[in-house]
């Protein structure tokens, strides 16, 4: 008799108690809700960083085909499509295209809709160009100089 009577009231508890458990999912809860601002503030500074290396990285290839090609290059940006023109072609059809910011939900707004480069690498009416990538509070710029290059701030 006596051993029956320890292992129902005296032994460990199978489970949790309603209370705890509710305690529990509370400050779970709690903790998410602090935790995804800062969250989604970092996802929006990823993609925009990711989308200003990208929109980079094309400009310098683009840029680079200029030089090698010793043509000009017409660089066009749109939030949808990068695309890189070789100027006085047959047909002006892009030889470098790429999705443009818009894939990563990134918004894409520049001064100027379109870039020439020179055979050189110099700009053609490219001075200070602003192209700016924005998600959320999260934004990145980058600004072309008369030189042709690209700088990121």
């Amino acid at each position: 008799m006596g051993s029956d009577h320890g292992t129902r009231c005296g032994g460990a508890a199978a489970g949790f108690a309603l209370v705890e458990l509710v305690v529990v999912l509370g400050l779970t809860a709690a903790l998410l809700l602090l935790a995804a601002p800062r969250w989604l503030q970092w996802q929006d500074r990823t993609r925009v960083s990711r989308a200003a290396v990208e929109l980079a990285q094309f400009y310098q290839a683009a840029r680079y085909a200029a030089i090698l090609r010793a043509t000009r290059v017409r660089i066009e940006f749109t939030g949808d499509t990068l695309a890189a023109v070789y100027e006085h072609a047959a047909g002006d059809s892009a030889f470098l295209e790429r999705p443009g910011p818009a894939r990563h939900g990134v918004s894409l707004s520049a001064t100027r809709a379109a870039i020439r480069i020179g055979p050189t690498g110099l700009g053609y009416g490219a001075a200070n160009t602003t192209l700016i990538v924005r998600r959320g509070a999260a934004a990145d710029t980058l600004t072309t100089s008369r030189l042709g290059r690209l700088k990121r701030w």
